[in-house]
């Protein structure tokens, strides 16, 4: 039988392999001069550029980017999840960073997956309506629109509404999911029965999409709602009542009130100086922003106590360059593992983890002639054992969105909310559902990322933008868990370091080590070149067809470039 790990094993949500995306790697992208959407599906991308041509700024286009990936991309995201947007605004030389990552229901417990529910079963942090967090992307994506957008909120809804109501060509990410998501179905007992409303409305009970099919999403009803109440036309009323309803009937324990109190947060962005260029991202629930910066700092320090060679300077794809960065993220992860969680819960010491005196420490335990075994990184004892989306908008006066939204897994928990088609998230999962056994994404996490009734579960999820003399220069980020993180520093080095443009940076082949599972993932074309080398260095290497997806977007005097990652298949969108 197959599991679960297995299951998210065959590289959910990524349609192309890195070999394709490596040979996508010299495209030339398009260059624009008024603005840029960069997201993981055409139509998405689209829709921002409809909402920035009708007069709307970044924000604006960032939210009708974000419901028409609802639409477009169920599987990976949608108004049952949550999400984090970092926003720079030019003008007025500021950031801020919203945080509408899901939250456990007010009746959550630590120990809710650990001992057995009155029925006598244990309750799964993956399927189901216990798995399911309370959503927060309307919430989110209604604060945004409120405090910064310029149109009216139905004005911005309308490409998604138009998007549900006309479909769109399945397309092989869409394929890859579908096919995913009944592997996920056939390993739940009576799956196809218990998960009814995934399995006919976004499976086609089971026939296989073909490119020439055009895919139409049950969520007009809702989107409607939302466009004429806003976030009371989610929270509140029949869509509320709803979502009640179907989480109860699949074993979940959310309240009324849990809707109704759901808010976004705002936040002051994580920033850092490296040279002239000043890195925003995103803070805790987020793992992702610190562990960033921490990987930065640690390689900018090693570098400057090794000068006598060039580690990265000769490009991203040599044996120094890789087992540097393949270091600074062990240490990074290990801590990620120990201290991390929502810092409006527990103490989370984010200055110390992002200190140059902290990298410091760190760079001088790199030892560039071998790795070192796991425990050698940060203290916590570790044990061994992709539904995201990403999306960024850039305009010509130097204001951008960063956005990254998620369900969790492949279509999260696969309960679907039959009235009005809403995809619930399995984030419950985020959290150490289980103390000391790792998540769906085998990451080990401590008592301050543990089950607390509205806390919200530590994320991986890196939204960043880059500002150069007050402008934004990049926006990037990706999806794909934990290797979120470290595809978004290689494709920030890859920008920032080695002078790539957008294209060149998302398309380049990438590597990934998270401290725990102790193994380094490389995709193709870095195990053709450096497996052998890596290996003389200790590093157990391992095969993976793709990491990650990015998207990214530039500006400098030239204008204007994106690029959505091959990989997802999505395509920017600019004018």
């Amino acid at each position: 039988m197959m599991t679960l790990r297995r299951c998210l094993a065959l590289i959910v949500g990524l349609a192309m392999t890195a070999a394709d995306a490596n040979a996508a790697e010299q495209e030339s992208a398009a260059v624009y001069q008024k603005y840029v959407v960069a997201a993981d599906h055409p139509a998405a991308s689209q829709a921002g550029l409809e909402v920035l041509q009708q007069g709307g700024n970044v924000v604006d286009a960032a939210v009708a980017t974000s419901f028409a990936l609802s639409v477009v991309r169920p599987d990976s995201c949608g108004i049952g999840g949550g999400g984090f947007m970092v926003i720079w605004n030019a003008e007025t030389k500021s950031s801020v960073a919203i945080d509408y990552r899901e939250r456990a229901p007010l009746a959550a417990t630590r120990d809710m997956f650990v001992t057995k529910n009155k029925n006598g079963r244990k309750l799964s942090s993956r399927a189901g309506g216990a798995a399911a967090g309370i959503p927060g992307t309307v919430a989110g994506l209604c604060h945004a629109h409120k405090e910064f957008g310029k149109l009216p909120l139905a004005d911005v809804l309308a490409p998604a509404i138009r998007l549900s109501e006309q479909g769109v060509l399945a397309d092989e990410h869409a394929i890859s999911a579908q096919r995913t998501a009944l592997l996920l179905l056939a390993i739940q007992r009576n799956g196809k029965e218990r998960f009814a409303a995934l399995y006919k409305q976004y499976l086609n009970s089971g026939r296989m999409w073909t490119k020439q099919d055009r895919i139409f999403s049950p969520q007009t009803e809702v989107l409607k709602r939302i466009a004429a109440q806003g976030r009371d036309g989610f929270y509140r009323g029949p869509v509320a009542e709803a979502l009640l309803e179907v989480v109860a009937a699949q074993g979940g324990i959310w309240q009324r009130e849990d809707l109704e109190q759901m808010d976004a947060v705002q936040r002051q962005p994580l920033s850092e100086k490296f040279g002239e260029n000043t890195v925003l991202t995103m803070p805790p629930p987020s793992s992702g922003g610190v562990a960033l910066l921490e990987s930065l700092n640690i390689i900018e320090a090693f570098e400057r106590d090794h000068p006598q060679r060039k580690w990265l300077g000769n490009g991203p794809h040599n044996v120094s360059a890789v087992h540097l960065v393949t270091e600074a993220l062990k240490h990074a992860f290990a801590d990620r593992a120990e201290y991390l969680g929502d810092s409006d819960f527990v103490s989370v010491p984010i200055a110390r983890l992002t200190s140059r005196k902290y990298a410091d420490k760190l760079a001088a335990k790199v030892d560039p002639s071998i790795t070192q075994p796991p425990e050698a990184y940060g203290r916590f004892e570790g044990k061994t054992d992709s539904g995201t989306s990403h999306f960024c908008v850039i305009d010509a006066e130097g204001n951008a969105v960063s956005c990254t939204e998620t369900i969790n897994t492949t279509f999260g928990s696969l309960v679907v909310e039959p009235k009005f088609g809403i995809v619930l998230n399995n984030e419950m999962d985020d959290f150490a559902a289980v103390p000391g056994k790792p998540n769906a994404f085998g990451l080990i996490q401590s008592e301050a990322n543990a089950v607390a009734p509205g806390k919200r579960p530590l994320s991986s999820m890196t939204p960043t933008i880059v500002v150069r003399d007050g402008k934004a220069a990049y926006a990037l980020g990706g999806s794909g868990g934990p290797k979120i993180i470290s595809a978004t520093l290689q494709v920030l080095l890859n920008m920032m370091r080695h002078g790539q443009d957008a294209q060149a940076a998302v398309a380049a082949p990438r590597f990934h080590h998270q401290w725990m599972p102790n193994a380094l993932y490389v995709e193709e074309p870095l195990q053709k070149k450096l497996a052998a080398d890596l290996t003389a260095l200790g590093h157990s290497v391992r095969l993976q067809s793709a990491i990650a997806a990015v998207q990214a977007a530039t500006r400098d005097e030239t204008g204007l470039r994106a690029a959505s990652d091959p990989r997802k298949g999505g395509q920017p969108a600019g004018e």
